[in-house]
């Protein structure tokens, strides 16, 4: 008997309708609201659609899997939990309209009748779009294809450099150096060059790349006492100037430190964010859910957002959402890439206004290739092929019952797999609901 757990978030749709699912597979919608988007809005495959739908798994190691055809042409597949059921969202974003979709299932039984949930595209070409990223390659995991489509008004402002080294001979070139702390410097100056070069591949101006290079592993201390220089956990002498060279303008802790070392500290953290928001005057902010994203580091990067945005002189129009970790959850979204990608696996509701719109941005296949070599030129997410870990690879793919392709992905990292999706999903909020939000929750 499979296990029940239902997925939620709190939505609040543009449009909520009732469906059904032929048994040939077809969706039938058959609501006058959507028939009446339908001749108001020709472009319906420009919003997020969702099927919220009940589904049973058939199997109890086999990945229960759900085709979506659109004018018999496969588009995706979304995967769900094996020797589970309950409530589920189906993400149906794409090139094509929802009356147009047909189902095809494996592994599992769906429940005739389901809702379908839509949202309204925001106008993103309405001002420019700031990425905050905890650290290097996060504004790459959760939104390349994003931000390549907006590329020449996207800003991308990396918090630290993700120096944390934990083992000397774990350096991207073992041996390199003599000690930790060398070691621990040189990875920041690396990923520092990382969050400087990778987005020119999407036409991002390097003008418009800012690294702060604080610590990594040290933002959700810095909330605690503002005050307080915490040192890298590479070592006393790591130091922020280098991580640094890049920036195209100075930040106020580059002014006010004069010949003194840069101090990792919530005030200098803060007085650069501001600064930074003040510059671009973004419209469109991107940062880390900071209840869904366990990282300390990525909690804390929305908390200080919230700070900034009280000081600064325009607050933006939106808030969007991503999440690059889950609590107890490495391989979501589930499946081999260029599958679909869910909503994360919440089974609470402490979100309040961060969690009601959703925005699915659909990455075509060229397009997660395109983002496969973003990634593969970040120097963290590469890897040694290891026999061990290809053997797991080539057992899972088969108890889960997917295609061989999946054993061989296009990296060695799992990220590889679980970014290189159908979909880049981010929930949206307003500014002042973001704020209230993560400054109550973080007291």
């Amino acid at each position: 008997m499979p296990q029940h757990i239902d997925h939620h978030l709190p939505l609040e749709a543009d449009l909520s309708c009732p469906a059904r699912i032929a048994p040939s597979g077809k969706l039938v919608i058959e609501d006058a609201t959507y028939t009446r988007l339908i001749n108001e809005l020709p472009d319906l495959a420009g919003m997020t659609w969702m099927l919220q739908l009940r589904y049973r798994s058939t199997s109890r190691f086999k990945l229960p899997a759900v085709t979506t055809l659109a004018d018999d042409e496969p588009q995706f597949t979304q995967y769900f939990e094996a020797n589970q059921a309950g409530e589920r969202l189906l993400n149906l974003t794409g090139p094509f309209a929802p009356h147009s979709v047909q189902l095809d299932t494996r592994h599992c039984q769906l429940d005739e009748q389901v809702t379908l949930l839509g949202f309204t595209r925001p106008n993103l070409d309405d001002g420019p779009l700031l990425i905050i990223a905890p650290h290097p390659d996060d504004a790459e995991l959760a939104a390349y294809g994003l931000y390549q489509q907006h590329a020449r008004d996207t800003w991308i402002l990396t918090l630290t450099a993700g120096e944390t080294l934990k083992r000397l001979d774990r350096q991207y070139l073992p041996g390199l150096d003599a000690d930790q702390q060398q070691g621990s410097q040189r990875k920041g100056f690396i990923r520092a060059w990382n969050s400087a070069t990778t987005p020119l591949l999407a036409g991002v101006p390097q003008a418009q790349l800012v690294m702060l290079g604080y610590f990594n592993d040290t933002l959700s201390r810095m909330l605690d006492n503002p005050a307080e220089t915490v040192p890298s956990v590479g070592g006393p002498e790591v130091s922020i100037a280098p991580f640094r060279q890049w920036n195209k303008a100075p930040l106020p802790s580059d002014v006010k430190r004069k010949q003194d070392p840069i101090a990792n500290s919530g005030e200098n953290l803060l007085h650069d964010l501001v600064s930074t928001l003040d510059l671009i005057s973004p419209t469109t902010i991107i940062v880390t859910h900071p209840d869904i994203d366990p990282h300390q580091d990525h909690r804390a990067a929305a908390i200080w957002l919230g700070k900034a945005l009280q000081q600064c002189q325009e607050k933006p129009k939106r808030i969007l959402m991503y999440a690059n970790h889950l609590k107890g959850c490495r391989n979501f979204p589930r499946g081999p890439a260029y599958a679909a990608a869910g909503i994360w696996p919440t089974t609470a509701r402490p979100h309040g206004d961060l969690s009601v719109r959703l925005l699915s941005h659909y990455l075509a296949p060229e397009t997660i290739r395109q983002k496969a070599v973003a990634m593969d030129s970040m120097h963290d997410l590469r890897g040694k092929p290891r026999l061990e870990k290809s053997l797991k690879r080539k057992l899972a793919t088969r108890l889960q019952g997917l295609p061989p392709a999946a054993a061989s992905p296009l990296g060695e990292h799992d990220y590889f797999v679980t970014h290189l999706k159908a979909h880049e999903t981010f929930t949206s909020a307003t500014p002042d609901a973001f704020i209230a939000h993560v400054l109550t929750t973080s007291d």
